[in-house]
């Protein structure tokens, strides 16, 4: 279906069921025949039936993973993406694909096809390069953790946002700048985790902590971490809020144990419960985008890939 409505991501894993099938052969072909699919073979179909005869025969067969949900996400692939859309999915290294999609549906009843699971299929074009995890989107990346559809959306918009402009800059063309500002970048666009990643880093620069990996952890729900200064070696915490969620001070203050403790925090709202003259500092959404327009060597490419989106 050609597209008349804003581009929308997608997600597929390419990871089939079916014994005996390769992974990476299922990525390999995918990449060489400039198609991204999913499984569901048929074997008495050939390439003359339509998406509608292959739905209503998913629908009406409920053994070994076929039945309604099998003929909807069909039905999705077949219909819902659009020319144009975005489909995301992994090598099995581990290392993030996209592509475009540029054709309609139609199955695929090749010998090749068989050999790697790959029936329902849609042409797209490839970006030139794998990338890695630190330059793909946040909420792309948490679609692949855990089981779910072989085949879904990604619904954040920023998604959307940061895979159009990974696909220009992918193939060295002038990337699109958004109608957004720096500050708007981070308290309304960046992803929770990049918020934090973002003052991680801005911490170990502007202010001389050593960070410890293995103390950034979900089990102090106070804090998101603990570092080291490097001069007066004092214990630093700080607690990073998003949305409109505000950080609660005496929280904090009351996890700064009988250990000399710097307490920091951040909500991108500017909503904090307490005093926050109590702190040692209290970190401003200013403070982040000068450091970010200044140190942008310093950011994971995600981040630094959102203020470049932003106008100056």
């Amino acid at each position: 279906m050609e597209k008349e409505t804003a581009t929308t991501i997608w997600r597929t894993k390419l990871r089939s069921t079916v014994e005996g099938v390769d992974h990476g052969q299922q990525v390999q072909h995918c990449l060489d025949q400039q198609i991204v699919g999913i499984g569901w073979g048929i074997n008495e179909a050939d390439e003359s039936w339509t998406l509608d005869q292959v739905v209503q025969w998913a629908d009406a067969h409920t053994t070994d993973g076929w039945g309604h949900s099998a003929a909807m996400t069909i039905r999705r692939f077949g219909e819902q993406l659009l020319v144009g859309d975005f489909v995301w999915t992994r090598d099995t290294a581990g290392r993030y694909l996209l592509c475009k999609v540029t054709g309609p549906w139609r199955f695929d009843a090749s010998s090749a096809a068989y050999d790697v699971d790959v029936h329902q299929v849609r042409s797209v074009d490839w970006a030139p390069r794998p990338l890695n995890d630190l330059e793909v989107p946040g909420s792309v990346i948490r679609t692949f953790v855990g089981t779910g559809s072989s085949f879904s959306r990604v619904l954040p918009d920023g998604a959307r946002l940061l895979s159009e402009y990974l696909w220009e800059v992918l193939h060295e063309r002038e990337p699109p700048q958004l109608d957004i500002t720096a500050k708007e970048v981070l308290t309304e666009h960046l992803d929770p985790y990049d918020v934090e990643d973002l003052i991680y880093v801005w911490m170990q620069i502007e202010r001389g902590y050593v960070a410890f990996p293995r103390a950034r952890a979900r089990n102090t729900p106070a804090y998101e971490w603990s570092m080291l200064h490097r001069s007066t070696l004092r214990r630093g915490i700080v607690q990073v809020k998003t949305g409109a969620t505000p950080v609660d001070i005496d929280e904090l203050l009351t996890a700064a144990d009988a250990a000399p403790t710097d307490t920091y925090a951040y909500a991108t709202s500017a909503n904090y419960d307490g005093d926050t003259g109590s702190l040692t500092q209290l970190i401003t959404t200013d403070m982040l985008v000068q450091f970010a327009r200044e140190h942008d060597e310093f950011l994971p490419a995600r981040i630094r890939a959102w203020f470049a989106l932003a106008r100056a």
